[in-house]
C-alpha cells in the first residue's frame, strides 16, 4: 500500500478505531501507539555494484501501559497533516516498524474496514538479493516461518562467483 492509498483509506473511514495484523491472523494490542512517521532514505550499492535508493514512510509503533487508549483513523490523519514538510510523496510504501525481540519492519499491503475497525494487514518484510546474476545465486524463496534456522535461509553460491569474495569464503 503506497502513502496516497494509505491516506485515503483514512479519509475513507473516519472515526474507526485503527487494528493493526499480522500476516498469522493477530492483532497488535488494541492500545498502541504510533510514536513517529518518518520518512526513511536508504541510498546503496548492491552486490553486483549498482546504486539503488529506496524510500518509505515509517510509522513506529510501540504498545504502552495506558490500556485504554486507542488511536483512530481522524487522530492518525491529524498527525500526517503535520507531515508536509517531510516530503512525502505518494508513491512510498508505508511501513510499520513493530518492537519484538528486536526491531521488525512490515510493509502495510492493505486496509479495510472490517467490524467497525480499520484493519491494515501487515506483511513481513524480507531480505534478497538484488543481483542474482552478479552473484551467481540460485533463487530459492524461504521465509522464515518454513527454515529452521538462519542458515536456511542463505542462498546458494556458484563457485565462480563475483559478488561477496567468490567461491572462497570472502564474504
Amino acid at each position: 500500500m503506497n502513502l496516497q492509498q494509505f491516506k485515503q483509506t483514512l479519509a475513507d473511514n473516519p472515526e474507526l478505531e485503527i487494528q493493526l495484523k499480522f500476516a498469522s491472523g493477530d492483532s497488535m494490542a488494541p492500545h498502541f501507539h504510533i510514536t513517529e512517521i518518518g520518512k526513511v532514505t536508504k541510498d546503496f550499492v548492491d552486490c553486483g555494484g549498482t546504486r539503488r535508493v529506496t524510500e518509505a514512510c515509517v510509522l513506529q509503533t510501540l504498545v504502552a501501559n495506558d490500556t485504554d487508549h486507542r488511536l483512530t483513523s481522524d487522530k492518525l490523519s491529524a498527525i500526517f497533516a503535520r507531515t508536509d514538510d517531510l516530503g512525502f510523496e505518494g508513491y512510498f510504501p508505508v511501513e510499520a516498524e513493530v518492537q519484538v525481540d528486536t526491531i521488525a519492519i512490515y510493509l502495510i499491503s492493505s486496509g479495510k474496514n472490517e467490524d467497525g475497525k480499520l484493519v491494515f494487514e501487515l506483511t513481513p518484510k524480507n531480505t534478497a538479493c538484488l543481483a542474482p546474476d552478479a552473484c551467481g545465486l540460485e533463487v530459492i524463496h524461504v521465509t522464515s516461518q518454513t527454515a529452521d534456522s538462519p542458515q536456511q535461509m542463505a542462498l546458494e553460491t556458484s563457485e565462480d562467483s563475483e559478488c561477496c569474495g567468490g567461491g572462497d569464503g570472502g564474504g
